[in-house]
């Protein structure tokens, strides 16, 4: 048995009420469209309220941002057996996908771009299904609130870290990523647990790099070009685009609350026990990073977790 695949759908969107209302008006029908494939296992939609400063890194930055961060990181994640499912997906719901897409653009500022991961290793719990979704969100949303301040499981955060990791390098962050993540699981208070993401390439449907005639198309989403990209129009086992190098790696992290990742992600800086473990088998192979940004769960159906091999 393998891990499935994560296809993390970025973008950044403009931090306003009208941004909120096109969430609830359509994300709701780009899931049940997803849902469609049966190599779909589940979903998680994020939205960024803020960073981790790591000891200062970042002085303009903080721990909580969701008023004034503009744009906004949203990262969707879609769970799939394997990456031929997520393409396949893509592929076979080509027009709705890209009239439902299509029809936010008015938000987004940049993407989307939607890179796939294998979980390499993780640690999460049996968690959560769409019926933990809290019974206020829809009217958190119609409140046209910015960030509405709603999380899913005991108020949780998930927090991701961004490593680029030098070519040969790879086996060696991976073993001590793992080691720093497994410290941190048994001594951080409120910590509920972690994946280890890498990078196995990148949807051109999903990113829409679509072949030059299609990508400007005048269409209001309603009359979708016809399906193609500059990497060709057949279903694969890996996405087109190759994956990016250096190799790229997302550090998966949930906690109870954003006071708990701050306390518990200082520890590298603090402990010396873990600062020798993440000194030698994390940042001694970075080319870039690590930069963590952090996120509220908006919305989850959760039953992929339970396909995780530990």
């Amino acid at each position: 048995m393998t891990n499935p695949i994560i296809a993390i759908n970025i973008s950044k969107i403009a931090n306003r009420p009208e941004s909120f209302e096109l969430m609830r008006k359509v994300g709701p029908k780009v899931c049940i469209a997803t849902a469609s494939h049966p190599g779909f296992l589940g979903f998680m939609m994020l939205l960024q309220t803020g960073i981790h400063p790591m000891a200062g890194r970042y002085g303009g930055g903080a721990l909580d941002m969701h008023e004034t961060l503009n744009p906004l990181g949203m990262f969707q994640y879609t769970v799939w057996k394997d990456a031929r499912s997520h393409e396949q997906m893509h592929h076979d719901c080509f027009d709705i996908i890209y009239e439902l897409c299509h029809h936010c653009l008015s938000m987004v500022v940049e993407g989307p771009w939607e890179p796939l991961y294998e979980v390499v290793a993780s640690d999460l719990p049996r968690v959560i299904g769409m019926s933990d979704v809290p019974a206020d969100l829809g009217s958190a949303f119609a409140a046209q609130k910015p960030v509405p301040k709603v999380a899913l499981a005991a108020q949780r955060c998930v927090v991701l870290g961004d490593h680029w990791i030098m070519d040969g390098h790879e086996a060696e962050f991976e073993a001590g990523a793992q080691q720093t993540l497994q410290w941190l699981k048994a001594k951080a208070p409120g910590m509920i647990g972690w994946m280890l993401l890498r990078q196995i390439g990148v949807s051109a449907i999903g990113s829409f790099q679509l072949d030059p005639e299609g990508m400007i198309q005048p269409t209001l989403g309603a009359n979708p070009p016809r399906y193609n990209t500059n990497y060709g129009d057949q279903v694969q086992d890996l996405p087109h685009i190759p994956p990016q190098k250096p190799t790229q790696y997302y550090v998966h992290l949930e906690w109870e609350s954003v006071e708990h990742a701050h306390q518990g992600l200082g520890k590298a800086l603090v402990n010396y026990e873990l600062r020798q473990i993440h000194n030698k088998g994390v940042l001694a192979h970075l080319d870039r990073g690590p930069y963590y940004m952090i996120f509220n769960p908006m919305m989850e159906e959760g039953t992929w977790r339970e396909a995780l091999v530990k």
